[in-house]
């Protein structure tokens, strides 16, 4: 009885091991190695700088009829991921620099509605950045050669153009490549002087006060576009009254100038 008992319990033995070999993998480890993942990056120069991304710009020493002509900045993206380009006008700090007695006489001057502002001199109002043109009238580019008018307001006084070739519009800013003197998309605003003491808004460059204008398609990595920016001081200063635009005293502006700054931005897509 003995006998059998060990020789039942060798056989289970046996079995159990022939059960574990038929449950055994071969197998082979290897390690992957210089594997490693790294954020991409946005960087973005302007005329070759990288930071900070703003330029500062003062206008002054203007007499009536001046064409600042086009500033020209390229902006590149030196990344590595595409970007959304855009540029920002900040703040419009006028200047007074003093008044002189042709200034002085010119701002005392009542015009148009009295009740809407009684003379140029009125608060806030009355300064350069209101009287510089960022453009023309659409009138003056309808039909021209290699320019043609994708979007307009009469009523705001603004239009936004495309041009074949680097015809020059008149127009205030836009975006080009970086080889031309021009913008090959023209944004241009014509409407300028003071707003009435009631209104919300403005004319001129303070219209364009924290106005953001974006590039229309992302910027790839290694690609680069111009900005382009111009205002003129018309020779003939008006003012609207919130009925009618009305002729005023070109001196109400002698000696301003206005300052602000340019902010250029890349964000991701």
């Amino acid at each position: 009885m003995r006998k059998l008992l060990i020789t039942t319990l060798s056989l289970a033995l046996v079995a159990t091991m022939v059960g574990l070999g038929v449950n055994a993998y071969f197998s082979d480890t290897e390690t992957s190695t210089g594997n490693y993942f790294q954020a991409g990056t946005l960087d973005l120069k302007v005329d070759g700088v990288d930071d900070p991304n703003v330029v500062h710009i003062t206008l002054g020493n203007m007499k009536p009829g001046d064409d600042t002509l086009y500033y020209k900045w390229v902006l590149k993206n030196v990344g590595s991921l595409p970007g959304k380009l855009s540029v920002t006008f900040g703040t419009m700090d006028d200047q007074e620099n003093g008044i002189n007695e042709p200034e002085a006489i010119a701002e005392a001057q009542p015009y148009g509605y009295q009740g809407a502002r009684p003379t140029l001199g009125h608060p806030d109002r009355g300064e350069l950045s209101e009287f510089l043109a960022p453009g023309i009238d659409r009138s003056a580019v309808e039909g021209m050669p290699g320019v043609t008018i994708v979007d307009y307001n009469d009523a705001e006084g603004w239009w936004i153009a495309v041009v074949e070739d680097e015809i020059d519009t008149g127009g205030s800013c836009g975006w080009g490549p970086s080889g031309w003197s021009v913008p090959s998309t023209v944004i241009s605003q014509w409407a300028v002087g003071p707003s009435p003491a009631y209104a919300g808004n403005y004319f001129g460059l303070k219209s364009w006060e924290s106005k953001t204008f974006t590039y229309g398609t992302p910027l790839n990595p290694g690609a680069e576009i111009a900005f382009f920016f111009r205002v003129k001081l018309a020779s003939d200063l008006k003012a609207w009254d919130g009925c009618a635009w009305h002729d005023v005293d070109d001196n109400v502006i002698q000696s301003d100038s206005v300052q602000f700054d340019i902010v250029f931005r890349l964000e991701q897509v």
